[in-house]
C-alpha cells in the first residue's frame, strides 16, 4: 500500500479536446425497476426554475417564502414579575392600567397620583425603565391643580429600541440564534453560505469561523431554485440588522454619473434579491440547525419538450395517458434508491476515486486526482466561459509544477484545489508530504470524498443484486430492516417481506454480514478496489475510519402528482419561484392546446439523501448527468437556430 510520504507532485498529463465525461455507468447506476418503460426525450433544468426544491422541516411543514416583509416585533422583553409591578401601587391608582398600556399599543397614557416629592418621581421613572423600558416611557406632567406628577405613555416605534449595550436590549437579551428562510438560485449550499457570511461581515478567523456561525439542516442542489431554513449565531446582530445587511439596505447602487443612490427598503421589497439570495421569515431561536434536522424535500420539476425518445414529435393524448400511468406506478412501486450523479462531481475524475485513494492510504494519488478533477466544459475550439478558461490555465500550471501560478489562477470556487496548492506553496511544505497537502482541504470536503466511495460501492452492490434477482420482491439472503433492527431473510421469510424493507450495506467497520451471497459480493467488491472490511476501520487517520450503515434499496415518493402544459416559447418560464410569485415578476404562458411543445411537471416528496434526479432517471430512462441535459438543451437551441 503506498505510504503518505510518496512524492505528491502530480505527473504531467496529456490533455485532449474531448475528455471522458463522467456518466451514470461510471458510478454504478445500471439497473431499473420498470425495465419495460420506453425511453423519453425531455430537457431537465433548461431554466433554474425548472427544478424547485422546498425543504420539509421535522414537523412535516414545507418551507416556503410567503412574505418578503422585514422582521417586526420579534423580540418581547421578559415580563416583570407581578410583585415588581406592585412596586408602583403607591404612586398610581390602577397598576393594571399600566400593564395594559405595556401590552396594547393603542392604550391611552396613564397619569400617576400627585407626586410633590422629587424622590418619589425619581423612583417612578426608575421603576418604569426597569419594568417596561422597551415599550413605555415616563415624563414629567402636571395635574389639574398644578401638582407635579408622572405621565406614562407608549414609546414610538423609533424610540422603542434600547441602547445596544443595555442588557435588556434586543441586541443583547434576544436568544443567541436567528433562523431564517433562504431562497437561493444557481448556487450550491456552501457558496450561498459564503456569500451570506460576506454580507453579514462574519469573522472568518478563530474558532467562531464563518462556517461555524451559519448552519443548515441539509445541502441543496446548485442548478436549481431551493428554499430552506438557515441558522445564524448572531452575536449582537438583531433580526432587523440581518435583514438589512443581506438586503444591502443603505449600500450604494448603480446610478448616473455624479449621482449617489443607496439601496432602500422599498427597492429590496420590489426587486429580485442580490446574488440570487432572498431571505425571509426571520425568528430568534435558542439553538442552531444540525445536519439532518429535516424530514425531507418537496420537489417541483418541469421537464420540457417531452416526447418518446424514438419519435420526433409527441402524440400528445397517448403520451400524456402513458405518462400519467407511469407516474402512478412510480408512486406505487418506487425507484432504485441510487446515489445520484451530484454525489460524484462533474469532472473527469469522480469524487469516489479520490475517496478510494484516501482509503488506500495513497495520499499522493488523492492529491493528483484533486488537481486533475475539474473537467473541460467544452472542447477547446468552442471557447469556454472565463471560469472554465481559468481552470484550464491553472491545470496547465499544475502540470508545469508552477504551484504558485496555479493557486493564483484557480477560481475561488475551486476550494479543494486552492487548499492543496496553498499548502504546497508554503515554505514549510515538503514534496514528500502528500498527507499534509490533502489534509489542508476543509474537513467537510475531505470526508465528502470518502463518503462518495461508500456511495459508489453501494450503487454497484444494488446493481448487481438487481441484475441477479430483479427489483420487485425480496429473496433469500437479502438484508431487511424492521423496527430498527437488521436481519437476513431465509427463503420462508422472503415470502412475507416487502421490497421496501430490503437494505444494502454502505462499507464500514460496523457492517457485519452473515455468510451468504451478499457478504461474498460485498467482500469481493472491496477486494477488487484493494480494500478489505478490516482496512476500512484501520486508517491511520481516525476521521477516515468508516463506520458504515444500511440504506433502503427501493424508495417510494410521497404525494406524487403530474400535470401537463403546452407552450410556444421554448425558453418561457413554466413555474414561478416563491420570490417571483410575490413580486409578480414572471408571467407564465397561458394554456394552449395548439402549442407545439409539451412539458411535464412533477411534484413529489422524498426523504433526506434520496435523489430526485434518480427518480427522473427511472422515469426517463436516459442519462440524468448535468452535461447530458446541457447537451440536450444546446441541441434544441441549435435546431431552433437552424430552422
Amino acid at each position: 500500500m503506498p505510504s503518505a510520504d510518496t512524492d505528491a507532485r502530480p505527473a504531467k498529463r496529456t490533455r485532449t479536446d474531448a475528455p471522458h465525461r463522467l456518466g451514470e455507468r461510471d458510478v454504478g447506476l445500471l439497473e431499473y425497476i420498470h425495465a419495460d418503460w420506453r425511453p423519453l426525450h425531455a430537457i431537465l433544468k433548461q431554466r433554474y426554475t425548472d427544478f424547485l426544491v422546498h425543504e420539509i422541516d421535522l414537523g412535516g411543514h414545507v418551507t416556503r417564502i410567503t412574505s418578503l416583509a422585514p422582521p417586526t416585533d420579534l423580540f418581547v422583553p421578559a415580563e416583570a414579575a407581578p410583585g415588581q409591578w406592585e412596586d408602583l401601587a403607591p404612586y398610581f391608582d390602577a397598576v393594571d392600567a399600566l400593564k395594559a398600556l405595556a401590552a396594547d399599543a393603542d392604550a391611552a397614557p396613564v397619569d400617576s397620583r400627585a407626586l410633590p416629592d422629587k424622590a418619589d418621581r425619581t423612583r417612578v421613572h426608575q421603576l418604569i425603565r426597569e419594568l417596561a423600558g422597551a415599550t413605555l416611557q415616563s415624563e414629567a406632567a402636571t395635574l389639574g391643580d398644578g401638582t407635579p406628577a408622572i405621565r406614562v405613555a407608549r414609546r414610538s416605534a423609533d424610540a422603542r429600541a434600547r441602547p445596544r449595550d443595555d442588557p435588556r436590549s434586543e441586541a443583547v437579551a434576544a436568544p443567541p440564534y436567528i433562523h431564517f428562510t433562504l431562497q437561493k438560485t444557481n448556487r450550491d449550499s456552501q457558496e450561498a453560505l459564503q456569500w451570506l457570511a460576506r454580507f453579514l461581515k462574519l469573522d472568518s478567523r478563530g474558532r467562531a469561523s464563518a462556517a461555524n456561525q451559519l448552519s443548515v439542516a441539509g445541502t441543496k442542489d446548485k442548478r436549481a431554485v431551493t428554499v430552506q431554513r438557515v441558522a445564524l449565531q448572531r452575536g449582537r446582530r438583531t433580526a432587523m440588522d440581518v435583514w438589512n445587511m443581506i438586503n444591502h439596505i443603505g449600500q450604494p447602487v448603480s446610478s448616473a454619473p455624479g449621482e449617489t443612490r443607496r439601496r432602500t427598503r422599498e427597492l429590496a421589497l420590489t426587486t429580485r434579491a442580490e446574488r440570487g439570495l432572498r431571505i425571509a421569515h426571520l425568528a430568534y431561536a435558542s439553538a442552531p440547525l444540525q445536519l439532518g434536522d429535516l424530514k425531507g424535500n418537496q420537489f417541483t420539476i418541469t421537464l420540457r419538450d417531452v416526447r418518446w425518445a424514438d419519435e420526433s414529435a409527441a402524440d400528445v393524448p397517448s403520451l400524456t395517458a402513458a405518462l400519467t400511468q407511469q407516474v402512478a406506478q412510480m408512486e406505487e412501486h418506487g425507484f432504485l434508491n441510487y446515489f445520484g450523479m451530484q454525489r460524484f462531481g462533474t469532472g473527469q475524475v469522480s469524487t469516489h476515486a479520490v475517496g478510494l485513494a484516501v482509503l488506500r492510504g495513497d495520499y499522493a494519488e488523492a492529491v493528483r486526482l484533486v488537481l486533475q478533477a475539474p473537467a473541460d466544459e467544452a472542447p477547446a475550439d468552442e471557447g469556454a466561459p472565463p471560469a472554465v478558461a481559468a481552470v484550464r490555465a491553472a491545470q496547465a500550471a499544475v502540470a508545469a509544477r508552477d504551484y504558485r501560478e496555479a493557486y493564483r489562477l484557480y477560481p475561488k470556487t475551486c476550494v479543494a484545489e486552492r487548499a492543496v496548492l496553498e499548502k504546497m506553496c508554503s515554505p514549510h511544505w515538503s514534496p514528500n508530504d502528500a498527507l499534509g497537502a490533502f489534509q489542508h482541504i476543509p474537513r467537510s470536503l475531505r470526508l465528502m470524498y470518502v463518503h462518495a466511495y461508500q456511495s459508489y460501492l453501494w450503487n454497484r452492490l444494488v446493481s448487481e443484486r438487481v441484475r441477479r434477482h430483479g427489483a420487485r420482491a425480496p429473496v433469500a439472503g437479502d438484508m431487511i430492516e424492521k423496527d430498527g433492527t437488521h436481519r437476513v431473510l431465509t427463503a420462508e421469510d422472503a415470502a412475507h417481506a416487502s421490497i421496501e424493507q430490503v437494505v444494502m450495506p454502505m462499507p464500514g467497520a460496523e457492517v457485519h454480514l452473515p455468510e451468504g451471497w451478499l457478504a461474498d459480493l460485498y467482500t469481493a467488491m472491496l477486494q477488487a478496489d484493494g480494500l478489505t472490511p478490516l482496512s476500512l476501520a484501520s486508517s491511520r487517520q481516525p476521521e477516515y475510519r468508516l463506520k458504515g450503515a444500511f440504506r433502503r434499496m427501493v424508495q417510494k415518493p410521497a404525494g406524487m402528482t403530474c400535470s401537463f402544459l403546452r407552450y410556444d416559447d421554448p425558453d418561457a418560464p413554466l413555474c414561478a419561484t416563491d420570490e417571483d410569485a410575490l413580486l409578480h415578476s414572471e408571467a407564465l404562458p397561458a394554456a394552449s392546446d395548439a402549442a407545439p411543445y409539451l412539458a411535464l411537471q412533477l411534484v413529489f416528496q422524498l426523504p433526506p439523501s434520496s435523489y430526485a434526479t434518480v427518480l427522473l432517471r427511472e422515469l426517463l430512462r436516459t442519462d440524468t448527468s448535468a452535461h447530458a441535459h446541457k447537451a440536450l438543451t444546446k441541441q434544441a437551441q441549435d435546431a431552433r437556430a437552424a430552422a
